[in-house]
């Protein structure tokens, strides 16, 4: 398409200049797509027609569509490329790049994180341990770009919050001093999803046929490959385990436990070898837990607000954080009060196919939680909160032990605790 034509020219021209410095490129693709303003000429849907009616394409980068539902190539050049991504739904993963440029958003919004890794043990040129933190998150709109820079300097998430969205992208094709380019485990670790090793690949699969086929001598054998791995191994293997046991319950004609009493005992197998590193897998299995839950019950979700609030719960670690998201995107209103609404309609919601009582997985949710969580996010403490609540009506005999509970409960809460969180 000729915009984007346009556009390659001149992130061509301009680099030229800067006799392709690729730390200089990111600057150089944020103000070029700043001055082309894309999204006020370029109607995604055009470029859909486009790729089914021309007679030939740039040079697609994507071809099996690793990257975007779907990936298109709009412009291919000798340094660089331009990429438009489409997107259904939303990811997680957080990510470094083993390349340059920058993108704009063209439709829709997205939450966008950053973060920062302080890295306190390398195991393998593969695999590090260290501390994930999370340094800013915005919620970005049509027109707003955003530089990426390769590395550990730009650790990054992008949450897609509408069907579709989609980003153009400007960027280059490695940079060979930023690899190899990780994924990041909140809270601890990072590791080169690109890193394949065939011996580990069919260890897994051996895994995979042995839960699957309920083998009555599973747990040994799964146990001896955990203590015969180095740690990259055994985490991978702890957590193709943990996702079948923990979220399945087992059959008791084959004489065995639930699937939690045996994961715990293949933990402590794994911790006679691998010590205090199989702790920090456990925090990884259960941050992981926490966003499955989230996903799954926001796949059920229609209304464009309540997917909007478990978006943010889903991304969002503090409440104050979410707090500040909510205003951006309406400003007009209080944003507890807008939170208190959405807790109160999905209180009243089920998940579809699920046994629990509704969308937060608060068992016998009512009046009593939705005030705590009302003093939570005003920033009262237990004890003010217990004198507010008891001048409410009909509450003057409420106990202190029972806004204890109240509040334990809501953090428990699946998709509420990251409310009650503080930074």
């Amino acid at each position: 398409m000729q915009q984007f034509y346009e556009l390659g020219e001149l992130i061509e021209k301009r680099w030229r200049r800067q006799n392709y410095d690729e730390r200089q490129f990111p600057q150089v693709a944020a103000d070029a797509l700043t001055e082309a303003d894309l999204p006020s000429h370029v109607d995604p849907w055009d470029i859909i027609r486009w790729v089914n009616t021309a007679i030939s394409l740039p040079d697609q980068k994507d071809v099996d569509g690793r990257f975007g539902d779907p990936p298109i190539t709009v412009f291919s050049g000798p340094r660089f490329y331009i990429d438009v991504y489409f997107w259904l739904d939303g990811t997680t993963s957080i990510h470094q790049h083993a390349f340059t440029g920058a993108f704009q958003v063209l439709l829709g919004s997205s939450i966008h994180s950053r973060y920062s890794f302080r890295e306190d043990r390398i195991l393998s040129e593969h695999f590090s341990v260290g501390q994930i933190q999370l340094e800013e998150v915005h919620l970005l709109q049509v027109k707003d770009v955003r530089q990426i820079n390769s590395g550990r300097q730009y650790i990054h998430s992008l949450f897609h919050l509408d069907r579709p969205s989609v980003t153009i992208t400007v960027r280059t094709d490695h940079t060979p001093s930023a690899s190899p380019q990780f994924n990041y485990a909140k809270p601890y670790f990072a590791e080169d999803p690109f890193y394949r090793n065939v011996h580990t690949i069919k260890k897994l699969q051996t895994v995979s046929l042995l839960l699957g086929m309920k083998h009555k001598q599973a747990d040994e054998i799964i146990g001896d490959l955990v203590t015969s791995s180095d740690f990259q191994t055994a985490y991978a293997v702890l957590a193709r385990v943990s996702a079948y046991w923990t979220n399945s319950q087992m059959d008791e004609l084959f004489g065995l436990s639930t699937g939690e009493d045996r994961f715990a005992r293949l933990v402590e197998k794994a911790r006679s070898v691998h010590g205090d590193l199989v702790d920090l897998t456990l925090a990884v299995f259960e941050e992981q837990k926490r966003l499955q839950q989230i996903v799954h019950r926001r796949q059920s979700i229609t209304g464009e607000e309540h997917r909007f609030f478990l978006a943010l719960l889903l991304n969002v670690p503090t409440g104050d954080k979410i707090l500040e998201l909510v205003k951006q995107r309406f400003p007009s209103v209080n944003p507890v009060e807008k939170v208190l609404d959405w807790v109160e309609e999905l209180s009243q919601t089920k998940v579809l196919g699920s046994k629990e009582s509704n969308v937060l997985g608060l068992e016998g949710f009512n009046e009593k939680h939705l005030s705590v969580l009302e003093f939570a996010l005003e920033g009262l403490d237990e004890e003010a909160a217990f004198a507010r609540m008891k001048t409410y009506p009909g509450e003057a005999d409420i106990s202190r032990q029972e806004i204890t509970n109240l509040l334990a409960a809501l953090r428990r809460s699946p998709v509420l605790g990251s409310l009650l969180a503080n930074s």
